[in-house]
C-alpha cells in the first residue's frame, strides 16, 4: 500500500518533467555568433539573388584580372613615377572619368586613369546592396529576424554585410594589382607599407559611405529596383553635373559636389598624395596642392566622410528606430 502511495504521489511530477519542464540540453548561441551569420546568409544570399548582379561581378572580377595584368607591364613605362602610378590605380578604381590625377601638369590622363571600372562597380553595388532592407519587406520576414535578434544587431548585421561585399569588390582587386605591381618593381614591400594602409583606409571609408548611403535609400523606398535606379542616378548625373559646376565656377572646394571626384580625393588624401593635377581640357591639367592653406586642403576632403557617415547612420538608426515591426 505504501509503494502505490509513492507512486502516486510522484506521478504528477514525473509527469511535468517528461512533458513539460524539460531541462534544456543544447547551448545558447551569443547575439555576435547570430550577427555573423546574417553576414554570412547576406552575401550568400546577395549572389544568388540577382542574375544580373552575378554577371557583372563576373565581368568585373575577370576585367579586373586583366587591369591588374595591364597595370603590372606598365610598370615599366610610367618614366619613374611608381608611387604615382599606383596611387591613381587606387584612386580611379571607382572614377568615371579621370579629371584628377597625381600629376601636376600636362597630359593628365595616366596608367592609373584606364586602368579603374567605375560605372560597372557602381551598379554592381547598387543592383546588389538595395535589396538589404527592401526584399525583407516586400518578403515580411522581418518579425523572423527580430525574433533571433534585436534591431541593433539587425542593422549591424546588414551593414557589415554590405561592407564587406563592397571590400569584395574593391579592396581585393586594387590590393591585388598593388602588389604584383610593387613586385614586378623588384621593391619591397615593407617599403611601401604606408600605400598599403592608406589603401585599405581608403576601401573602408568609402565601403561604410556607399553602403550606409544604399542601406538608407533600401530602407526608405519600397522596392529594391527604385533603391538601386536612385542610387546609379545619383553618383552618374552627380558626377557630370557636379563637375559641370566646378568647370563653370572654377572653385576648388566644389570638386566635393561630384560623387566621383569626392572619391577620388579621399582616396589621395589617405594615400598622403596632396600635389594633384585637375584637369582643364582633354590635354591639360591645372596643379592642386590639398596642403597650401588655400582653397580645397585635405582636412576638408576627411570632413565631409566624416560628416557623410554620422548623417548617413542617424538616418538610418531613426528610420529603424522611428518604424514598427509591421511597417518594415
Amino acid at each position: 500500500m505504501k509503494e502505490e502511495k509513492d507512486q502516486t504521489d510522484s506521478s504528477p511530477t514525473e509527469f511535468l518533467q517528461k512533458f513539460t519542464y524539460r531541462p534544456f540540453e543544447g547551448e545558447f548561441e551569443p547575439r555576435w555568433k547570430r550577427v555573423l551569420h546574417l553576414i554570412r546568409f547576406e552575401l550568400i544570399s546577395t549572389w544568388r539573388k540577382s542574375k544580373f548582379a552575378r554577371l557583372l561581378m563576373t565581368i568585373t572580377f575577370v576585367f579586373s584580372f586583366f587591369t591588374i595584368i595591364l597595370s603590372t607591364l606598365l610598370t615599366f613605362v610610367s618614366g619613374g613615377a611608381e608611387r604615382d602610378a599606383l596611387n591613381e590605380s587606387v584612386a580611379n578604381y571607382l572614377s568615371l572619368s579621370p579629371f584628377i590625377s597625381s600629376s601636376s601638369g600636362g597630359a593628365f590622363i595616366s596608367v592609373g586613369s584606364i586602368t579603374g571600372l567605375g560605372i560597372l562597380l557602381i551598379m554592381v553595388i547598387g543592383i546588389a546592396g538595395s535589396g538589404f532592407f527592401a526584399d525583407d519587406k516586400q518578403g515580411k520576414v522581418i518579425e523572423i529576424y527580430l525574433s533571433r535578434l534585436g534591431k541593433r544587431e539587425y542593422v549591424t548585421g546588414k551593414v557589415g554585410a554590405i561592407v564587406l561585399y563592397i571590400n569584395i569588390l574593391v579592396l581585393l582587386p586594387v590590393f591585388l594589382k598593388g602588389l604584383l605591381f610593387i613586385q614586378a618593381l623588384g621593391g619591397n614591400h615593407f617599403d611601401y607599407l604606408d600605400y598599403y594602409l592608406g589603401m585599405v583606409a581608403y576601401c573602408l571609408l568609402i565601403s561604410i559611405i556607399i553602403g550606409l548611403f544604399i542601406l538608407v535609400l533600401s530602407i526608405f523606398v519600397e522596392k529594391r529596383s527604385y533603391a538601386s535606379l536612385i542610387f546609379f542616378i545619383y553618383f552618374v548625373f552627380g558626377s557630370v553635373i557636379g563637375e559641370m559646376i566646378r568647370i563653370g565656377t572654377n572653385s576648388e572646394i566644389l570638386l566635393l559636389i561630384s560623387p566621383s571626384n569626392f572619391l577620388v580625393l579621399l582616396a589621395y588624401v589617405c594615400l598622403g598624395d596632396y600635389d594633384l593635377g585637375v584637369g582643364q581640357g582633354i590635354f591639360a591639367s591645372v596643379e592642386l596642392n590639398l596642403d597650401n592653406g588655400v582653397g580645397l586642403e585635405y582636412w576638408h576632403v576627411f570632413l565631409v566622410a566624416i560628416i557623410l557617415i554620422l548623417f548617413l547612420t542617424v538616418a538610418l538608426v531613426y528610420k529603424i528606430r522611428k518604424t514598427t515591426t509591421e511597417e518594415l
